[in-house]
């Protein structure tokens, strides 16, 4: 899955080793030795994360409601 960080960043959570805060700053460690920094404090990244996947999850089961029902995806197919 993925993080939201600040704008359009995002940062996949497969990549991270570790989140530590320093000051005003945190700092997201990457398995190929690479560091991001962000402001949010880590526990708003896990409140972050957290809302992501569970938007994904509700509009992943919305679009496979559709593809069940028959919607307009299917209206287009010839």
């Amino acid at each position: 899955m993925f993080i939201p960080l600040e704008g359009q960043g995002i940062i996949s959570a497969e990549r991270i080793v570790a989140i530590v805060r320093h000051g005003d700053e945190t700092a997201i460690y990457m398995k190929d030795g690479s560091v991001t920094a962000t402001g949010f404090k880590p526990e708003t990244l896990s409140r972050r994360y957290r809302s992501f996947v569970k938007e994904s999850r509700r509009k992943a089961s919305e679009f496979k409601q559709k593809l069940q029902g028959g919607g307009p995806i299917y209206d287009n197919i010839g």
